[in-house]
C-alpha cells in the first residue's frame, strides 16, 4: 500500500462500505484523517448515490432500537441502538444517511446509524401564546438537505386551531445544522392534518394540507429548503375529486409527477384494488 499514491488510495476507499471504512481507520493516522475528512465523506456519499450502493433500510423495533437491513443482501440485518435508548424514539425524517429522531421528552437529535455518531439539537420554545388554547398544539416536522448551501435542515411547524375557525395559531421554524441554531420563518396559512412528517423530493419538503379544518379537499404544499419559502403544487383533477376510500371498495392509485411543479405532468403509474 505504501507504493500507492494518495489519490489512488482515496479512489479505492470511496468504493468500500461504511462498515469497512470504520475498520480501516485503524490502518494508519493518514487513513484515519482521510476517511474522516468532510471532502471524502461527500465523495463517498456521491459515489454511493451514483452506483446505488451502500443503501440500508432502517426499521424501528418496539420504539427503543432499530433494525438495519442491507439493500444489497436483504438477509443481512443488524440490530442497532440509537442514543437515548431509555426513551421511546420516533423518526422525523432521513437524508444522506442521517436520521432525525425525537424522544418522548421532545429532545431532537441527528444520528448516523453507520458511524453511531449523534448530535443533540438545541431546544426551541413555542412562541405563540397558549393561554386561550383548549387543546394541545400539533407539531409537524420535515428533514432534508440543501445542496447549494451544503446544509441539512429540519423544519418544525406547530399549529393549534378551533373546529370552527374561532382561532388559529401557527408558527414555523427551521434548524440549520451548519449554524446549529433555530430561526423563525414566515408562518403558514394552511391547516396540517394526519401525516406528521414531510417527505423530501426535488430539494423540498412536502405535506398534504387543507385550507380549512373541516375541508376534505387536500392540497400539496412544498417547502423549498434553499429559499425557505412555501409553495403549492397542483394535484391531478382525479385526486381532487376522489381523495377518499370506502371500506367495501378499497382502491389504491399511485400517481407520479414527471416534471416537478407542472400539473399536466401527473400520470397514474399503478392502480389496484
Amino acid at each position: 500500500m505504501a507504493t500507492l499514491s494518495h489519490d489512488l488510495t482515496i479512489e479505492i476507499l470511496r468504493g468500500l462500505s461504511v462498515k469497512d471504512l470504520l475498520r480501516f481507520k485503524c490502518v494508519s493516522k493518514l487513513w484515519c484523517s482521510s476517511i474522516d475528512d468532510p471532502y471524502f465523506i461527500k465523495l463517498h456519499l456521491s459515489h454511493s448515490l451514483k452506483t446505488n450502493t451502500n443503501h440500508s433500510l432502517i426499521l424501528r423495533r418496539w420504539g427503543y432500537d432499530f433494525l438495519s437491513v442491507n439493500y444489497d443482501s436483504l438477509k443481512t440485518t443488524q440490530v442497532i441502538n440509537p442514543p437515548l435508548t431509555n426513551s421511546p424514539i420516533k423518526i422525523l425524517g432521513s437524508c444522506n444517511g442521517l436520521l432525525a429522531l425525537i424522544d418522548d421528552k421532545d429532545r431532537i437529535f441527528l444520528w448516523n446509524p453507520s458511524t453511531r455518531k449523534s448530535q443533540v439539537l438545541p431546544s426551541t420554545e413555542i412562541e405563540f401564546s397558549s393561554t386561550s388554547i383548549s387543546s394541545a398544539p400539533s407539531t409537524y416536522y420535515g428533514f432534508g438537505y440543501e445542496p447549494i448551501s451544503d446544509d441539512h435542515k429540519l423544519v418544525r411547524m406547530v399549529q393549534s386551531h378551533g373546529n370552527n375557525d374561532e382561532y388559529f395559531h401557527s408558527e414555523a421554524k427551521v434548524y440549520s445544522l451548519r449554524s446549529n441554531c433555530w430561526r423563525r420563518i414566515k408562518d403558514v396559512c394552511f391547516y396540517l392534518k394526519n401525516r406528521k412528517f414531510g417527505f423530501l423530493a426535488n430539494n423540498a419538503l412536502h405535506w398534504m394540507v387543507f385550507k380549512t379544518p373541516q375541508s376534505d379537499n387536500r392540497n400539496l404544499v412544498g417547502f423549498n429548503l434553499g429559499s425557505e419559502e412555501f409553495h403549492f403544487l397542483e394535484l391531478p383533477d382525479f385526486c381532487l375529486d376522489k381523495l377518499f376510500w370506502e371500506i367495501n371498495n378499497f382502491v389504491v392509485d399511485v400517481w407520479i409527477m414527471k416534471e416537478y411543479g407542472v400539473k399536466q405532468s401527473w400520470i397514474k403509474s399503478i392502480s389496484w384494488n
